[in-house]
């Protein structure tokens, strides 16, 4: 069970296992998947719940943890664009059974490819280190002995040393994005038909991806609002298609995720970012609410 809501690597997988993925709806107010919709979803097959993390947003943990543990369901973190993320006092990634972060070039963190799985499950740490090493165990005393066939899922040593370099700058970076996303937070907070990124109770977002989510009534849509920032010589990301809609799998009808996708842009981010930067941006969305 996932939120509708999600890149498709967090699909992918599923598909390569053969697992059946099952759509849920997204918050209005986090974006992320709506704990309320998840029982009705629940059968005898249910394995788990993917809690995605979406733009550094976070997923209303106490629920989700309540549940996969009514269900004995495994709770899985996609917490690749909630790096910094913190949840009543946890990181995100550290709450569920186990969570997975990406460090593809787009991300605070980043080795140009690759993640991190994290876990404080001991026997599925050392089931994932032998399936990533080729199904080669560690208490294996026989060289070049495989278990059972695994994957070459490893990072070059390369990008692990990038990564512990970027590591050692996580407050640094982590703090620079938060002032990227305050100041479009600050600069939009009179726009009324703008939905930022939501400030949560008890919970401090890594700031990834800001988000501008405008209002039904300003009549501006995704494709007015790339169109615009094109013709800025801006590029802007679109906000996350839904996963049903891509025609891997059947449609579904979660019109949350389908409405919010239609009306929102992400903003650009990167760490270089000025306030001149910041303001071409704004003059952007200022330009596009005149025009609507």
């Amino acid at each position: 069970i996932l939120a509708d809501t999600n890149w498709v690597a967090t699909l992918a997988p599923l598909h390569y296992l053969g697992a059946k993925p099952v759509f849920v709806d997204i918050r209005e107010d986090t974006w992320c998947i709506d704990a309320s919709l998840i029982k009705d979803k629940i059968t005898k097959k249910t394995k788990a719940i993917i809690a995605t993390h979406l733009y550094g947003n976070l997923c209303d943990m106490d629920s989700l943890s309540a549940i996969a543990k009514e269900f004995n369901l495994f709770l899985i973190e996609d917490s690749a664009e909630a790096i910094g993320s913190v949840y009543k006092g946890s990181h995100a990634g550290t709450i569920g059974d186990f969570g997975v972060f990406s460090f593809h070039g787009s991300k605070t963190i980043t080795t140009g490819e690759g993640g991190m799985l994290t876990t404080g499950n001991k026997e599925l740490e050392e089931r994932v280190r032998m399936l990533n090493n080729l199904g080669r165990s560690v208490n294996e005393s026989r060289q070049f002995w495989p278990s059972e066939i695994g994957y070459k899922y490893k990072m070059t040593d390369i990008q692990a040393a990038i990564g512990i370099a970027q590591v050692s700058r996580f407050d640094e970076l982590v703090n620079r994005k938060r002032e990227i996303m305050d100041y479009y937070r600050e600069n939009l907070r009179f726009v009324s038909d703008i939905n930022f990124n939501p400030l949560q109770n008890e919970c401090e977002s890594g700031a990834w991806m800001p988000n501008a989510v405008f209002s039904k009534e300003s009549g501006l849509t995704r494709d007015k609002l790339c169109r615009l920032f094109q013709e800025a010589n801006i590029d802007a990301r679109v906000f996350f298609w839904p996963l049903s809609e891509l025609g891997f799998y059947e449609s579904v009808n979660n019109p949350v995720a389908r409405d919010i996708s239609n009306r929102s842009i992400n903003l650009p981010s990167y760490h270089d970012m000025t306030s001149g930067d910041q303001e071409r941006v704004l003059n952007v969305i200022r330009i596009a609410l005149k025009s609507s």
